[in-house]
């Protein structure tokens, strides 16, 4: 069976040949030239190479046959688009790049074929080739100022150039304007924090506030924005002011406590105040109960008091949130105190809840289903922004 887009060109072509024949016809020209002949030919070779499948020299034959003109650009245009979502990025670029040299086109059609084959470019990973062709237009074309730049800051953000990144958001949206929209003030907070996570690397902590300044000016509620900020305040040696920082973030979105947890107990023991840390766990798991809140106070209870409290802490909150993490370390508790038979029990059932956990992503795309065990700010398959959230349930937190 015919895969329905080609069925689509199939009868686009038809169309076309069924225009050809009629302004034959008003010409009243009883045969063809040599040249017609030849155009015809090609046209039906297309065809038959159509129907067999034979998509290579299909588009060949489609090049050959179909004169390029304002009248058969759109044409020629859609059939490089489909192949491009098709993913024969090197057939796309080929009618892209065929449309390119006819000087005959208008300026428009010619920059529109510009922007598709950089679109093709981009597909095909070859983005240094897209950003000289989006760089060309965006100064060049007014009509089309506006998609190419969204198309630049796509390869900029594929390159990791940050700098560059922002800049383009900001001619996106004029210099008049003091506030981006809803839509691009997340991204170009994440921008900064990319050249904030570089610059703390580097350890140029200057730097790196000042592009977390920029970060918050954009989204003041940024969580990514604010870990940066505590990460920061505690490595100038401020726990104190890393905890102020880290505490805003369950109220900015709960999901991510279990980001917070480790330099937060960290800034704490760094203080010598474990009572204060034990409060906020609590405070914690009563507003936002979550498995990582629970085993870390699971945790505090086992040092300050014994393996059987911390047993009996955590058989009481299984029986309110029932999980395989909880249980896993429910199982922990207990091993230690077993002897014979039943610690080789427990100790099998803790292998295999291990095993199972282990085989489970921690994290997930809300948007495309991405998984995995690593927190992402842009998610590898569908490059969105903030769509990958700690896995929640009896697998998760």
């Amino acid at each position: 069976m015919l895969d329905f887009t080609y069925f689509f060109f199939l009868l686009a072509a038809i169309a076309i040949g069924w225009v050809l024949g009629r302004g034959s016809a008003k010409k009243k020209v009883a045969d063809y030239s040599e040249h017609e002949h030849s155009l015809v030919q090609s046209y039906a070779q297309g065809l038959n190479y159509l129907l067999s499948e034979r998509h290579d020299d299909t588009i060949d034959k489609f090049i050959d046959s179909l004169e390029v003109s304002q009248a058969t650009f759109d044409t020629h245009l859609a059939l490089g688009s489909l192949l491009r979502r098709r993913g024969e990025y090197d057939q796309a670029i080929r009618v892209h790049q065929n449309l390119l040299g006819r000087p005959s086109l208008s300026r428009i059609s010619q920059n529109k074929a510009q922007l598709e084959l950089a679109c093709d470019y981009i597909a095909a990973g070859w983005l240094d080739r897209a950003e000289r062709l989006l760089q060309e237009l965006v100064e060049t074309s007014q009509e089309l100022k506006s998609v190419s730049l969204e198309r630049l800051i796509e390869v900029y953000r594929d390159e990791r150039e940050w700098a560059k990144a922002i800049h383009a958001v900001n001619l996106l949206h004029g210099r008049r304007f003091k506030r981006l929209s809803a839509d691009w003030a997340p991204v170009q907070a994440h921008f900064c924090c990319e050249l904030a996570d570089e610059s703390i690397a580097s350890k140029d902590y200057l730097s790196a506030r000042k592009h977390i300044d920029s970060a918050l000016s954009y989204e003041r509620d940024s969580v990514r924005a604010n870990l940066l900020w505590g990460r920061l305040e505690y490595l100038l040696g401020k726990p104190r002011e890393a905890i102020k920082v880290l505490q805003r973030i369950p109220k900015q979105n709960p999901d991510y406590i279990p980001e917070i947890l480790e330099l937060l107990i960290t800034c704490y023991g760094d203080l010598e105040d474990g009572k204060g840390l034990d409060r906020y766990l609590e405070s914690l798991l009563k507003e936002y109960p979550s498995n990582s809140v629970l085993i870390a106070l699971a945790g505090r209870i086992q040092e300050q008091d014994s393996e059987a409290a911390a047993a009996a802490f955590m058989g009481k909150q299984l029986a309110l949130r029932p999980s395989l993490r909880g249980l896993g370390r429910f199982l922990d508790l207990h091993i230690d105190s077993t002897q014979g038979r039943a610690r080789e029990n427990l100790s099998l059932l803790k292998t295999l809840i291990d095993q199972l956990i282990a085989s489970r992503p921690h994290y997930r795309c809300s948007n495309c289903g991405f998984s995995g065990n690593q927190l992402h700010w842009l998610c590898p398959s569908c490059k969105h922004w903030d769509s990958v959230r700690s896995v929640k349930g009896i697998e998760g937190e």
